[in-house]
């Protein structure tokens, strides 16, 4: 990784891993005058060509179960996958300007000796998280490739890499098993990248109210300095006073949109997990299944994410609740100590990332999914046997 002294430098950085990927997908809206592109045009015909011949190849396969159930796992990855690629869409616009925003507020600070340590620091984390989801998505995109390779050395069979036929193409010839492959290959890659680059952009935006929350408290912190110095400047002690009245509604303001943006997004991640991640234990347990040991990392490295930067969420709503009880709003006078009130009232009842709005999505939530994964997992097991 490159070394850098300024945090908005880093953010450009990281901003152009991302947007490689995004592009890939057809989806960088940082693009001046972004419209749909043929990569685009892509990975949605890629979503609908898997749908179809998922449902053609459940009916195929009937009545094996095993080859059904790795068949209904692309319906959990497509769970996940298409409300990503929808609102990714439809709020490019919102994207753009939370980028130009999150920018400003880095380059804002370069100069500031302990705010741009501090953000630089959170931004070289989120590159290393956002490389470390990328190859977690390779390795599971390894898996179904090189699964057919493991399976003809070990008993000179022919598998595919997807247990999902192609409508009009026989697979089990060798011109249509090739061609098989190939469709199935660009598959996995596009999904791959699209599901990395969409889960880097929430990591991103959600992990950032980190550096928000760092300005706002080193902002309480320079007004504490103000109210205890011997002479008092109380025009200075105002506008610093509004200063962080407005930082506090900036960031009821981001915070608001990222539940707003993200809850569909959330109940579909969690939805979408839950399925596939009983789906590969339950193959892996019966029938070892080699791509699930790969897609079980995978899925639970999602998942952990999201419970994770719900849980982040959570830590910073109460970080800003102890650093405005905290500061020294005693010494102010009545004008500014109301503000301090109004700020300390609102954030009683912080906003959290929820689960579509029926559950709060952080760490407890996590291990209470696990849970429910391992009841389905022994359920099938029971059915089974």
């Amino acid at each position: 990784m490159r070394s850098f002294t300024k945090s908005y430098e880093m953010y450009d950085y990281n901003l152009l891993f991302i947007r490689w990927m995004a592009d890939f997908s057809g989806v960088d809206i940082m693009v001046e005058n972004y419209r749909f592109n043929y990569r685009t045009g892509l990975c949605v015909a890629v979503i609908w060509m898997c749908a179809i011949n998922a449902t053609y190849s459940l009916v195929y396969y009937y009545p094996d179960y095993y080859k059904m159930c790795e068949v209904v796992l692309l319906f959990g990855i497509l769970i996940q996958g298409i409300p990503k690629l929808y609102f990714g869409y439809i709020h490019r616009e919102f994207y753009k300007l939370q980028y130009g925003r999150l920018r400003r507020l880095h380059y804002k600070y370069r100069d500031h000796e302990k705010l741009n340590a501090n953000l630089l620091l959170l931004m070289e984390r989120i590159h290393v998280l956002s490389k470390l989801l990328a190859i977690v998505f390779i390795f599971g995109g390894l898996g179904y490739s090189i699964y057919p390779m493991y399976v003809y050395w070990a008993n000179n069979e022919r598998v595919l890499m997807i247990a999902m036929r192609l409508l009009w193409i026989d697979a089990d010839s060798y011109t249509g098993y090739i061609v098989t492959s190939a469709v199935q290959m660009v598959m996995i890659v596009i999904t791959c990248t699209g599901l990395s680059a969409a889960d880097t952009v929430i990591l991103l935006f959600v992990a950032n109210l980190i550096a928000y929350v760092d300005v706002f408290t080193n902002e309480l912190d320079e007004l504490n300095a103000m109210l205890n110095e011997e002479i008092r400047d109380e025009t200075k002690i105002r506008q610093q006073v509004r200063t962080i009245c407005t930082q506090h509604q900036d960031i009821i303001e981001y915070e608001s949109d990222l539940d707003k943006r993200y809850i569909v997004i959330s109940f579909a991640q969690i939805i979408g997990s839950v399925t596939t991640l009983s789906g590969y234990l339950f193959l892996v347990y019966m029938v070892n299944f080699i791509p699930g040991y790969g897609l079980i990392l995978a899925t639970i490295c999602q998942l952990l994410e999201f419970c994770l930067l719900g849980t982040v969420l959570t830590v910073k709503n109460e970080e800003i609740i102890a650093a405005i009880y905290n500061a020294h709003w005693y010494r102010l006078q009545r004008p500014e100590l109301a503000c301090f009130a109004l700020m300390l009232h609102k954030s009683q009842n912080f906003i959290e990332m929820t689960v579509g709005g029926f559950a709060p999505l952080n760490l407890e939530t996590f291990v209470a999914i696990m849970n429910r994964i391992y009841s389905y997992f022994m359920m099938l097991i029971s059915f089974i046997e």
